[in-house]
């Protein structure tokens, strides 16, 4: 009944792995003498009882917060001098992002300059004019020429100004423009960042042409970032917004976190027949970086509590296609069972036959053992 391997001399009982006229309850057990046990670790986990709920399983995919996304765009034709933060930079608001040279931004400055020297002027002969008109020194018609002179040129002024505002250029840099700006010719002006966030998109090169229509910079706040996932119009009826879940990210599988959904979407994709919804997720630490998969698990809330026995899902293993668990009998001894999976618990599952209440599994080291089960299982064929 025993079999001994010529490698480790592990023994093992062989059960319907090998021969399909086995019952299913037959159990396999494999004995570990103590130099097999050397170097692995083994842990275990207690099969338990535990309330099962219906739940909805979904595929989601990290998203930026698109509420915290902005498309950074020139207001006008420019040609890229320098080009500052590389894709995935972390810049702050107000930051230079790229400098631009604009012929017709130069143009409009210089209109300005010019017009706010006019201004002066006019101003000036206006005042030197009333003052004259009213000493009865002037004639009216010089007042009035004076003054409509004066007019033009304030109205003048005010367009140009404002035809400098809507291609944004900020009031403050309007004040204080002047003919001999030390090292910063008119034609310059800086793309900035409207706020703090990361460069998700950079589609700018140094010399290109941009026109208002182009988006060289795509910014992210990344301090949170949308859950986005697809409800199949069947589940519809068990999901509301508010509705708490359980998700975890295919680069952290060991880690369940909580969301809430945020927002279900009114319209139904006639094609994959499925909803959008979407949660808000904090990611401070940045962890969460857009693209990335996750698996979303809502509890349906009408659904009835049963309990059922479950145990971690780290403790079952696949033997030729098969789930199978292994329970220690004492250190270096485990009986081999095949089992019966129910609903999916995370971090745990629910065993609908082929496991006790109270029997120790072992979860660290299952893979191990489940390597020597196929072992003696390929040796017993070559026999």
């Amino acid at each position: 009944m025993g079999n001994s391997s010529e490698d480790s001399n592990v023994e093992t009982e062989r059960t319907s792995f090998n021969n399909p006229s086995h019952e299913e309850t037959d159990l396999t057990q494999i004995s570990l003498p103590p130099e097999a046990l050397e170097g692995h670790h083994f842990q275990t986990t207690v099969v338990r009882k535990q309330a099962i709920f219906q739940e909805i399983r979904v595929t989601a995919t990290i998203e930026p917060n698109q509420y915290k996304q902005a498309q950074i765009s020139p207001r006008i034709e420019g040609k890229a001098i320098q080009v500052i933060p590389e894709l995935g930079d972390l810049v702050q608001e107000g930051q230079t992002l790229a400098i631009l040279d604009s012929l017709e931004l130069g143009q409009k400055k210089a209109e300005l300059l010019q017009a706010r020297v006019n201004l002066k002027l006019a101003r000036r002969n206006f005042d030197r004019e009333q003052r004259l008109f009213k000493q009865r020194i002037s004639s009216e018609k010089e007042f009035l020429n004076a003054q409509g002179e004066f007019e033009r040129n304030r109205a003048s002024y005010r367009a140009t100004r404002e035809g400098l505002r809507m291609i944004g250029v900020p009031e403050e840099a309007i004040k204080e423009m002047q003919w001999d700006a030390k090292n910063h010719p008119l034609s310059y002006f800086h793309l900035t960042a409207p706020f703090a966030g990361t460069i998700v998109a950079r589609k700018i090169t140094m010399g290109e042409v941009i026109q208002p229509t182009d988006v060289p910079f795509t910014l992210a706040d990344l301090t949170t970032v949308w859950l986005s996932m697809d409800i199949f119009e069947k589940d519809l009826a068990h999901i509301s917004e508010g509705l708490k879940f359980r998700f975890i990210v295919d680069a952290y599988p060991d880690e369940w976190v909580e969301g809430t959904l945020a927002h279900i979407l009114n319209v139904l994709d006639p094609a994959t027949r499925t909803v959008h919804a979407h949660a808000v997720i904090e990611n401070r630490n940045g962890r969460y970086r857009p693209g990335m998969f996750a698996t979303v698990v809502i509890r349906i809330p009408s659904s009835e509590k049963q309990e059922g026995l479950v145990v971690s899902q780290t403790a079952i293993q696949q033997v030729q296609e098969k789930a199978t668990a292994f329970v220690e009998i004492e250190p270096g001894t485990y009986a081999v069972r095949k089992v019966i999976l129910g609903t999916t618990v995370p971090p745990d599952v629910e065993i609908l036959q082929g496991l006790k209440e109270g029997e120790a599994v072992v979860t660290e080291g299952s893979f191990y053992l489940k390597s020597i089960l196929l072992a003696d299982s390929m040796g017993a064929d070559s026999d």
